[in-house]
């Protein structure tokens, strides 16, 4: 059945169907994401806009106690804060790659005494922050538009489920590997390992139609190779289950294959 199935939502006929029917597909199949042929992720991917007016929604919850982000990392603000505790008069320095929304922001300004948030995403959310930070005279949060502009210390990096949808994604870690940083993080982020293949596998995601995505399915042990050869050791892997009934039953042939959380630290520059 997942044959036909997986050969079905991979056709461009798929893409073209009304969105209702299109749900209706997903509904009945629970099906998320389908092996494509394809050796890159297709240009123009994750085409997404910044709505100005949800994020000053956003911000409206800065005076409330009980907000909490819908956050593919939701054991952030514990992490920041233990961290922290070992030195009170360090300034904490987080750059948040991908980020999206400021709700990361709001959330952990409410905790965190000593930080700078560095907000970074594509070119017209970093110009949309970059003006809504003005307007509201936003405390503790830069938009950083290129990693080579770093030029201090950065305490954490953080990739929340993003870097499988960027092509280019280890160019942008090598960039990351020149910063002199402590820890990397990624959330949420599928990697797999097979006999059938080593290399990073094109996806394509089906079950926000008629958005249609692609993102990297990641060759497990090679991207482990590539941390450590930069000097980052794995302190840390979990299951993530941000997304509650997200499953891969229609891939065969493989012997591991889940959404991750990976913390890694600089072996070299966290002496």
């Amino acid at each position: 059945m997942y044959t036909l199935l997986n050969k079905f939502l991979n056709s461009s006929f798929f893409d073209k169907l009304p969105k209702y029917l299109g749900r209706r597909i997903f509904k009945i199949f629970k099906i998320f994401f389908v092996e494509t042929k394809l050796k890159n992720l297709p240009e123009n991917n994750h085409p997404t806009n910044i709505d100005v007016s949800e994020q000053t929604k956003i911000l409206e919850n800065l005076t409330d106690n009980f907000y909490k982000p819908f956050n593919t990392c939701s054991y952030l603000l514990e992490i920041f804060t233990i961290y922290q505790s070992c030195d009170n008069n360090r300034k904490l320095r987080i750059i948040d790659f991908g980020a999206n929304n400021i709700d990361n922001y709001i959330y952990l300004t409410r905790y965190l005494k000593n930080f700078e948030y560095i907000y970074h995403d594509l070119h017209h959310y970093n110009v949309a922050i970059k003006d809504l930070i003005e307007k509201n005279n936003l405390k503790n949060i830069t938009v950083l538009d290129k990693l080579e502009n770093i030029d201090q210390e950065i305490d954490f990096v953080l990739f929340g489920s993003s870097i499988h949808y960027i092509n280019n994604y280890k160019e942008i870690l090598n960039k990351i590997f020149s910063i002199k940083n402590k820890y990397i993080i990624f959330s949420h982020t599928p990697f797999y390992i097979s006999d059938k293949s080593d290399n990073d596998i094109v996806m394509k995601q089906v079950n926000i139609h008629p958005t249609i995505n692609y993102a990297y399915l990641i060759e497990y042990n090679n991207f482990l190779n590539l941390m450590k050869k930069n000097n980052y050791k794995l302190l840390s892997q979990n299951k993530n289950n941000f997304i509650k009934f997200l499953n891969f039953k229609n891939f065969k042939n493989y012997s591991f294959l889940s959404f991750l959380d990976l913390i890694f630290m600089n072996e070299k520059d966290s002496k």
